[in-house]
Order: structure tokens, then C-alpha cells, then sequence
């Protein structure tokens, strides 16, 4: 796809692909984030929280597709990027579908599918963005929806729980189901994106898809760092998630 003249200009280019990276990454969430803004109080299943129950298969879901991801995301040409993600996002959708229909405690297993192939996004969205002088400020707009789009989808996710009435069970579905449209608008402008430039290029190390061989040697080669990286990471994704996941939790016992 031809990208559009306007995006030649540096400034233009920067301000529509981190909007787009922003918008994308923040429609996600309504896909993954619904359950967290109801509490399930007094569901209990062997003893423990429902709500834990839920939160936990969702974010072992999401932990087990970063394994996953290191083959799929680093094998991933550039024109199936668009295409996977709609392809996440409809399983995940799918999964909060299956959530609904089937009866407590069955429908556990769903939050973990949901999660499965959500963590595979942001790996995905980062091959639009990488390979340019922009990319840190291209990146930086996609990781501040960080910080906007879980209570943003929370408060979406409360105001129909309250105006519409819906049950706790159809919640993270519903809420999902609001999204796709902005979902669809947001991949369509990253695919509009223009490639990186010869200069581009020139400046910056262009990722190619790995095959198993280069992947191994790769983790020989930075394997230290990267031990260290991914150990960092999971224990600060996990707390920010936990602490995310609980968030009414919290602060209704804090008054």
C-alpha cells in the first residue's frame, strides 16, 4: 500500500504514527482489561477468589505467548503484520465470547486464552515502528497508552456495567465488542506508514526475520543481558499487572 504524501514530512510522520501506535495499543486493552473493573465479590472457587482465578489464567496466558512470541514475532514478515494482529485481537474476542457462554468455574480456561494471543501484540507493533531515526519517539507514543488506556477502559467498562445493565460475565465482551471499529481505523493508519528510508537504514540496524539458527545464536551471544533483561521484566510486568487487575479491590479496602 502506497502511504500517503503527507507522511514524507518528518514532523507529520512522527505525530500520525504515534497517534496510530497510541490509539492501536490502547484499543487492545479493551480486550484484555474489561474483566478488571468488576470484582466478582463473594465467588469463590476451591477456596480462593474468583477474580484470582481470572486474573491469574489471563496473565499466564499473557506470559506463556512472550514464549511464544520469540518464535512467531521473529519470523513475522512485514506484510502479515496488520493481518496477525486483527488475528489476535478476534481470538482473544472470541475468548471473552466463550467467557460468557459457558458457566462458572468452567469458563476460567478463557481468560487464559484471551490472554494467550494478546501478549503477542505489542512485539508485532513494534516491527511497524523499529529500523527509523523516529522510532524512540514513535515508541514513546505507543507505550504512553500505557498509561491512559486501563482506567480508560475501566471507565468504559463500568459506565455500561451501570447504564446497560450487563452481568459481569458479558462485561469483558461487550466492552470488547466496542472497540473493534476504533481497532480496525487504528491497524488501517499503521499500515499507511511508509517504510524506513535509505537514510533510515544507513542509521539504524534493520531487524530481518529470524529462522531457529539465527535465533539460538543470537541468546548465545547476549545471553547474560538478556537473562537479566527478561527477569526484570516479568517481575515488574507482573506487579504492574496484579496491582492493575485489583485496582477496585484496592481501592475499596483503602476507603
Amino acid at each position: 500500500m502506497r502511504s500517503p504524501a503527507f507522511l514524507r514530512n518528518p514532523t507529520t510522520f512522527v505525530i500520525f504514527g504515534a497517534t496510530a501506535a497510541f490509539c492501536t495499543y490502547a484499543c487492545m486493552y479493551a480486550f484484555r482489561r474489561g474483566i478488571t473493573a468488576v470484582t466478582f465479590e463473594g465467588m469463590f472457587f476451591a477456596g480462593i477468589s474468583y477474580k484470582i482465578w481470572l486474573v491469574t489464567a489471563q496473565v499466564f496466558g499473557y506470559a506463556v505467548s512472550k514464549g511464544i512470541g520469540v518464535k512467531v514475532v521473529s519470523e513475522m514478515s512485514p506484510g502479515r503484520r496488520a493481518i496477525n494482529i486483527l488475528f489476535f485481537v478476534s481470538v482473544a474476542l472470541l475468548a471473552l465470547l466463550g467467557f460468557a457462554l459457558v458457566p462458572a468455574p468452567y469458563n476460567i480456561i478463557f481468560l487464559f486464552l484471551n490472554g494467550l494471543p494478546l501478549g503477542l501484540v505489542y512485539g508485532t507493533m513494534l516491527g511497524f515502528l523499529e529500523g527509523r531515526r523516529q522510532t524512540d519517539a514513535l515508541v514513546a507514543g505507543l507505550t504512553a497508552s500505557f498509561i491512559f488506556a486501563s482506567g480508560f477502559v475501566k471507565t468504559v467498562a463500568l459506565t455500561i456495567k451501570t447504564a446497560w445493565g450487563v452481568s459481569e460475565f458479558w462485561l469483558p465482551f461487550v466492552t470488547g465488542s466496542l472497540f473493534v471499529l476504533p481497532m480496525l481505523v487504528s491497524i488501517y493508519a499503521m499500515t499507511l506508514l511508509p517504510p524506513p528510508t535509505d537514510e533510515d537504514r544507513a542509521l539504524r540496524t534493520e531487524r530481518k526475520p529470524m529462522d531457529a539458527d539465527e535465533r539460538r545464536a543470537f541468546v548465545r551471544s547476549f545471553r547474560p543481558g538478556l537473562i537479566l533483561l527478561i527477569l526484570s521484566y516479568v517481575l515488574l510486568s507482573a506487579f504492574r499487572d496484579f496491582r492493575d487487575n485489583f485496582g477496585p479491590e484496592i481501592l475499596k479496602d483503602a476507603g
